[in-house]
């Protein structure tokens, strides 16, 4: 039984769940002021219908750590504004998460080809103090679990829970464990907001 479980574990790692981000409904106005925000406020919220739901609020902690590390890592000071009104001479990032979906651990890994995959879906906006309106807005999607997992599609329907025992039992489980869906979709969230801010910058001209 030992002997057998390895070659699972094998096959977890060479098969990992594909991740992929992607922005939607952009909106953008290059700043009109050459002045380049002197700090940057983040806050993260919940969209009203998800603020009872736990794997939500821990998303949106997590989201507005990596958002704060992300930012510092790209040369720009940030720190959390929880009031979301940016200081002056300053700018504000604002997020919402509005859906928050952890997915399935085991069937990403197992089974993979989007079943249990995760998703986090968020809305963001950049306001420069003393501007109306924000210089950019989008909403952006985090999603993972697309690739095949360990069982081949063909093998599917005779795959037993005594496969799946296997396999936590010979390792996979702490896999599993550090491998949550939301963790890795607030992480390539941050990224990709950071992106789009990279990208406001250039069209404003600030280096």
């Amino acid at each position: 039984m030992r002997a057998a479980a390895i070659p699972l574990v094998g096959a977890l790692l060479l098969l990992p769940a594909c991740a992929g981000t992607a922005v939607h409904d952009l909106s953008m106005a290059p700043a009109r002021s050459q002045q380049i925000p002197g700090a940057i406020g983040v806050q993260v919220t919940l969209a009203p219908d998800i603020r009872s739901d736990p794997y939500a609020g821990k998303a949106a902690h997590r989201l507005q750590a990596e958002l704060v590390k992300a930012y510092r890592k790209a040369g720009l000071p940030t720190s959390v504004t929880p009031d979301g009104q940016p200081s002056p001479g300053g700018a504000m990032v604002r997020v919402q998460i509005v859906r928050a979906d952890p997915g399935n651990s085991a069937e990403r890994l197992l089974i993979g080809f989007g079943a249990g995959r995760s998703a986090l879906l968020t809305k963001a906006s950049f306001k420069i103090a003393g501007q109306t309106g924000p210089a950019m807005s989008f909403s952006a999607s985090a999603k993972d679990g697309r690739k095949p997992g360990m069982i081949v599609p063909g093998a599917i329907a005779a795959a037993t829970g005594e496969l799946s025992r296997l396999a936590i039992g010979s390792g996979v489980g702490l896999l599993m464990g550090r491998r949550s869906g939301l963790d890795g979709g607030a992480k390539r969230s941050a990224a990709l907001i950071v992106k789009q801010t990279r990208q406001l910058y250039r069209a404003s001209g600030w280096p």
